[in-house]
């Protein structure tokens, strides 16, 4: 029990870090780098935001279907990929894309996670479980806010890119090292 609640939180704790990583950094990227205007930050948010809504529910079927973990694994798998095409996104297509995939990635992870955090806690403890993983999501969300921008100050956007898609590749390592299930 305990070995699978370290597992929740650090998954929670690593996705969390991973998103919140990116997200007070992202609309100063675009504007350093693409001549966009204030209006497609908004048009990127919401492409990220509607993709990510309206796959949940397929994504929340594929759980049921081929295991929270391998939804997992190739949530993380595909928002790391994501990371690292920032750097070399050219135009905004490429940006809408990403923002595309980026919500498809956050819909495959968030129902995989809540399936598994929701198993660990069992009918008498599903609560507590979830105030657990979900306090480590927000406490590294916050945490990554700064560490977000320190990184940008100092060695520039693209290693905030490199360090979401190692905690992306990180999660996916914790999910195969300890999932009882062969992929």
């Amino acid at each position: 029990m305990q070995r699978r609640l370290a597992l929740m939180i650090t998954l929670s704790f690593l996705s969390s870090l991973a998103m919140g990583l990116l997200a007070p950094i992202y609309p100063l990227f675009i504007l350093n780098r693409f001549s966009v205007s204030v209006i497609d930050i908004g048009f990127l948010f919401t492409v990220f935001g509607f993709t990510s809504a309206l796959f949940k529910v397929i994504a929340g079927k594929m759980v049921d279907v081929y295991g929270k973990e391998r939804i997992f694994l190739a949530g993380v798998l595909i928002g790391a990929i994501c990371s690292i095409a920032y750097i070399f996104a050219s135009n905004i297509i490429q940006l809408y894309l990403l923002e595309f995939l980026f919500g498809v990635s956050y819909a495959l992870e968030d129902p995989a996670r809540l399936a598994m955090i929701a198993e660990l806690g069992g009918r008498k403890r599903r609560g507590l479980m979830f105030g657990i993983s979900e306090s480590a999501y927000e406490i590294a969300g916050s945490i990554a806010a700064l560490i977000a921008t320190i990184i940008v100050s100092n060695f520039g956007f693209e290693t905030v890119f490199i360090a979401c898609s190692g905690c992306q590749i990180v999660s996916g390592f914790v999910i195969i090292g300890t999932s009882s299930k062969r992929f």
